[in-house]
């Protein structure tokens, strides 16, 4: 198998647009990163986690959205391979780096992690690959869940309710709220504002969960049928025993 044969169209974003075009392209084409290029050249990525950091920066709560650049997010996490280049290179690349672009003469693909699952899983169940999850309550501040991400280089936090699951917030719930704060408050209450924002504000209720049994490739097929990139693992009795993402289904390959 090639990296051709896996890749997936490239999403590409100059260098100059603006952090919410670069939003607005993520959720169209479901993807968590872009190719940024300058006069035709690849020169990093910028992923929802990099945005996150760009617009959660404490000097930078009181400028407004339009003065947010791809520029001030951009990331080289990335390795560039050739089309013809064998599959497990770009499979191999992704257990240290973002993103793969494929270039020959120009961008002709990226693939992801949502890409490699979705031609090729392990074998085994979930319960094999599965991490302890970082979780937060529904009171928790948005602004610390965003810490927490960045600390332990997570980009999804499962909400509990004591010991019941009743939400999910991920870097794409973040950046999102972060946004709408700057875009529909003053300047002058930014700051409180992002402060204010609890989990239970932004948090997705409607998560889609998985068992310690269920096989990779029946999970890696509901991240893909529901773009999402990580499934909280419930027990029998409904408690949380972990959680598995598309990157976790890659590095088992």
């Amino acid at each position: 198998m090639k990296v051709k044969d896996i890749m997936s169209r490239p999403v590409v974003i100059d260098k100059s647009g603006r952090i919410s075009e670069a939003l607005d392209l993520m959720d169209k084409h479901h993807v968590r990163r872009l190719i940024v290029r300058h006069g035709g050249n690849v020169v990093g990525v910028v992923s929802l986690q990099s945005v996150c950091e760009s617009l959660g920066s404490r000097r930078k709560y009181n400028h407004p959205p339009s003065l947010f650049h791809v520029a001030d997010a951009v990331s080289n996490s990335y390795a560039i391979l050739a089309p013809d280049d064998d599959a497990r290179r770009a499979v191999d690349a992704l257990r240290e780096v973002d993103a793969v672009v494929v270039v020959d003469g120009g961008i002709l693909g990226a693939v992801s992690p949502a890409d490699v699952i979705r031609a090729v899983t392990p074998d085994g169940t979930v319960g094999d690959i599965m991490k302890v999850p970082a979780i937060a309550p529904p009171d928790a501040r948005v602004s610390a869940i965003r810490k927490l991400m960045m600390e332990r280089g997570i980009s999804r936090v499962p909400i509990m309710d004591g010991a019941t699951l009743v939400g999910i917030v991920s870097e794409s719930d973040v950046a999102a709220a972060m946004r709408g704060v700057k875009r529909r408050s003053s300047q002058n209450h930014q700051d409180n504002n992002v402060e204010r924002m609890l989990a239970l504000d932004i948090m997705r209720t409607d998560v889609i969960t998985a068992r310690p049994d269920t096989p990779l490739r029946e999970a890696a097929q509901l991240m893909t049928d529901h773009h999402i990139g990580a499934l909280p693992v419930l027990n029998d009795q409904r408690h949380l025993v972990g959680i598995v993402t598309r990157r976790d289904i890659v590095r088992a390959i």
